[in-house]
């Protein structure tokens, strides 16, 4: 199989942010000029990406296939889609049936001064159909006559990609397979971290009890918001090297060879230190720092940053610092 053929697959498999994800990602390494729009706090006025001088926009959509019975559904439900995208983008909206005017506040702030979009790309993780382009060019057409057209040119047009455009418009190369794929294996890791079960977490547990004396009584609630966080981060340390264990043997040894240089400087840390439990933000950037270089581009910023913390929450049972309430109090 191909790589592009390979990459294509990886697309169609993934739903919802992390297609959207993806596709920011895939489009900003192949155009120079490619900007994503943020969500939050404002909403993207129905635009998730912007090139060429803002005038090339793009809508994705990554739907749930199980959600429908029949590729008929799934077709109409993504017609549905970017038509709502659509209309946003033309300033309409329906009411009971019609098709009236709207002014979309965003989209003013989004694209530069005087600057109309003049290609629009609706981009899909099924794209298996021919039955949604008539009723999206047939859209496009209505929407022309009813807008004033201030931010989408007259004469814009309008395509659907899918994953097989989107996997062979530009090269593929292993580094962007390995990225499609994780985005993937992210979402199997913290479905299994759910079911994963610690086996002895009692110094763990000893070392935050400990935590909970020495500090003031009033930090309390945020100890127990710690610990809880930590547990939640070593579940998903486990379900990690579980999940390298089974598919990946390469990473699998590259993790337990640095757990054991995290182990030795965090180590050295607390014992250089007078109160080891204030040094816990420390040996996380340490963990990190270790991890990185092999696990970061591979498997991104938010699993490395819940390992790396997962192994924290390791160490603090097993590092032979221990954390004693100090003989006042």
């Amino acid at each position: 199989m191909s790589l592009s053929h390979e990459y294509a697959r990886a697309l169609s498999q993934l739903t919802g942010d992390d297609f959207q994800a993806e596709v920011c990602v895939r489009l900003g390494n192949a155009i120079l000029s490619f900007q994503d729009v943020p969500r939050k706090p404002y909403g993207d006025g129905g635009l998730d990406g912007l090139s060429h001088d803002a005038e090339h926009a793009y809508c994705c959509y990554g739907p749930e296939y199980d959600k429908f019975k029949a590729a008929k559904d799934l077709a109409g439900d993504i017609v549905d889609k970017f038509r709502s995208d659509l209309r946003k983008l033309f300033e309409l909206e329906m009411d009971d049936g019609k098709i009236v005017q709207i002014e979309n506040k965003e989209i003013a702030k989004i694209l530069p001064d005087g600057t109309t979009v003049k290609h629009i790309r609706l981009v899909v993780n099924w794209f298996e159909s021919h039955r949604i382009i008539g009723p999206i060019g047939t859209a496009v057409k209505k929407y022309r006559k009813a807008s004033i057209c201030r931010y989408v040119d007259e004469g814009a047009s309008v395509v659907v990609w899918g994953p097989k455009q989107l996997a062979t418009l530009f090269p593929v190369d292993e580094s962007t397979i390995l990225r499609s794929r994780h985005a993937k294996f992210l979402k199997e890791v913290q479905s299994a971290a759910e079911h994963v079960e610690i086996e002895n977490p009692s110094d763990f547990d000893t070392k935050m009890n400990s935590l909970s004396k020495i500090c003031p009584a009033h930090h309390a609630p945020a100890i127990a918001s710690l610990k809880e966080s930590l547990l939640s981060d070593w579940r998903m340390a486990l379900a990690f090297e579980q999940k390298l264990d089974g598919t990946l043997p390469t990473l699998h040894k590259a993790l337990e060879d640095h757990r054991r240089r995290i182990l030795q400087k965090v180590a050295q840390l607390m014992i250089a230190s007078d109160k080891p439990w204030a040094e816990l933000g420390r040996a996380a950037e340490i963990a990190t720092g270790v991890l990185a270089p092999d696990f970061e581009v591979a498997f991104g910023t938010t699993l490395l940053s819940a390992i790396s913390s997962g192994e924290v929450a390791r160490l603090i049972g097993e590092c032979p610092v221990s954390w004693e309430e100090p003989a006042h109090a």
